[in-house]
């Protein structure tokens, strides 16, 4: 029986690989030189099963490397046995090896992470080490598959690494054994989201995912993140099954065959739907399988799609065993959207497009609460997301004076500078005597306004009424920064203010000179430049960003 396959695109100098971290497997993109006793059988069968009429000029060439080369399908292509053995093993995330995920350096191989009870864990590999050599034989400038090839192994072989750990080096010999990870792991984020990360569609992960969902929905879950950035793809038949899990028994793909014809593929009826609110991140490396997925609860309606469009691989392959023992995975078909959406070659593009921040931390926010929102949008972590949601586009020129409304709605402006130069000082003067106990990092805050990161402050009472803020750092040029001064500051006798304040500093662009020395710079927080506009959900300044999610549900 034919396997259908949904495969990973290939990318970074032709290597890629199903997980979201090089793992030590070949690439399915490698070229393979077959055997050409097979080549009549391949021929055979790109005239009678691929997706398109295939020429004549292609079909007489005059080896298997040179016909699939002029067929120009970067997915259909020839495995040995051994590499199709190392393909499948890949969609489902189990090899025979040490159990790390790598990055190639100069002088060896990088470990990035160490896979749970794998025998890299075993032995003490840590993330950050460096193997140099493997069995004596030098790791530096090679190929991830090389190295790939001298770290893998029979099951109860033994490899001898030597490793460097920051100036220190180390010997450890490492047993290699089957590795096994889930293809679907999760957590609960902000004590209310269920977050499900999706590296491959296996044949084991819709079961994977039921068992995972039902853990997370007994931890007060209402809400979902699907994580499929950086998915390249797997088996059909797995994309079909979790599709059911979000839109039930209808339409998940349209599927046309040589003939032209589209087939609607409806999928089972799982017995449950995931009917809370859901947001599915998708990205440029979302691919294959997950393109499927995505468009399938975009056309239905399901969910929210959120980051960048997806990389376009809207087709599907089956594999065709040969007399030699090899494999031809070779394009059968093409695949559309429930709607009958293109998908080959344009992607599937998503409802809030998050191309500058962190599309999960994007994604938080849009299912917290708008209060809890804002404030978790005023940390470093959540600073630009927010921003990118809000409609701020990131930039290293100077904003528009309102863009603060989006963190600090109602905080009133107090004075607007600009051409400041980079050791500036600030005064603010206050209309009562202020307790200095209350004056600090937290209460005056001086924050760059793109990036969210807080430049540490030092500050000098002058008088009972006043304070110079002085920049422990010098500011960057070209760059916006918002001094903040919060409703914290206590007066002497415990009275509060009335309202926080905020002043805009536009500092000088790089090289640019200003005559004579920094002056400090004074003003009142009891004084406004401008009349205070507070923005809630709803209103057209909001963001239109934040408002889909609301919109939809």
């Amino acid at each position: 029986m034919k396997a259908r396959l949904l495969t990973k695109r290939a990318y970074n100098n032709g290597f890629v690989h199903i997980l979201i971290l090089l793992i030590m497997m070949l690439s399915t993109a490698t070229t393979v030189k077959a055997s050409e006793d097979v080549l009549p059988e391949i021929r055979s069968l790109l005239r009678t099963q691929y997706v398109e009429v295939v020429s004549k000029e292609i079909l007489n060439a005059p080896t298997i490397e040179e016909m699939l080369e002029r067929l120009g399908d970067p997915h259909t292509m020839y495995f040995t046995p051994e590499q199709y053995q190392d393909f499948l093993e890949t969609i489902d995330m189990s090899f025979t090896g040490i159990g790390i995920h790598i990055e190639m350096l100069a002088e060896g191989v990088k470990v990035l992470s160490v896979i749970a009870g794998s025998p890299a864990e075993e032995v003490g590999l840590k993330p950050g080490d460096v193997i140099i050599r493997a069995d004596g034989l030098s790791l530096a400038g090679l190929s991830s598959e090389e190295a790939v090839s001298l770290l893998r192994g029979l099951e109860g072989s033994t490899v001898q690494l030597h490793v460097k750990r920051g100036t220190e080096t180390q010997d450890l010999q490492v047993t290699r054994r089957a590795v096994n990870e889930p293809t679907v792991t999760g957590q609960v984020l902000s004590e209310h989201i269920g977050y499900l990360d999706l590296n491959s569609f296996g044949n084991d992960t819709p079961e994977e995912f039921k068992t995972l969902v039902d853990q997370l929905k007994d931890q007060n879950v209402d809400s979902w993140i699907v994580d499929l950035r950086d998915n390249g793809g797997g088996y059909l038949s797995s994309a079909l099954d979790l599709a059911g899990f979000f839109i039930g028994p209808d339409v998940a793909v349209q599927i046309k065959d040589r003939t032209g014809i589209l087939y609607p593929y409806k999928v089972r009826d799982p017995g449950w739907i995931m009917d809370q609110r859901i947001i599915v991140l998708i990205n440029e490396n979302s691919a294959s399988a997950s393109e499927i997925l995505a468009a399938a609860v975009k056309d239905h309606d399901k969910a929210a799609l959120v980051g960048t469009t997806t990389y376009g691989k809207g087709t599907v392959q089956s594999m065709f065993p040969l007399e030699n023992g090899g494999v031809l995975k070779m394009t059968v078909d093409h695949f559309y959207s429930p709607e009958g959406h293109e998908i080959d070659k344009v992607g599937v593009s998503p409802n809030v497009t998050i191309q500058h921040s962190d599309a999960l931390k994007a994604a938080v926010l849009m299912l917290t609460n708008s209060s809890q929102a804002q404030a978790l949008a005023r940390t470093d972590s959540y600073w630009e997301a927010w921003g990118e949601l809000s409609g701020i586009v990131p930039t290293s020129s100077h904003e528009l004076s309102s863009d603060y409304i989006h963190y600090y709605s109602s905080y009133g402006q107090v004075a607007e500078l600009s051409e400041i130069p980079l050791d500036k000082k600030f005064r603010v003067d206050f209309s009562a005597e202020v307790d200095w106990q209350s004056v600090n990092n937290s209460s005056i805050e001086l924050i760059n306004s793109i990036t969210g990161q807080r430049v540490l402050s030092e500050f000098k009472p002058l008088g009972g009424t006043s304070v110079q803020v002085i920049p422990e750092v010098e500011l960057n040029p070209d760059t916006t920064y918002w001094l903040v001064i919060h409703p914290t500051i206590l007066g002497v006798r415990g009275q509060t203010l009335q309202e926080g304040g905020l002043a805009i500093a536009h500092t000088i662009r790089e090289y640019q000179e200003i005559s004579g020395t920094s002056k400090v710079q004074s003003f009142g927080v009891s004084h406004r430049i401008n009349e205070r506009k507070t923005i809630r959900p709803g209103d057209p300044d909001y963001g239109q960003a934040i408002k889909v999610l609301g919109e939809r549900r």
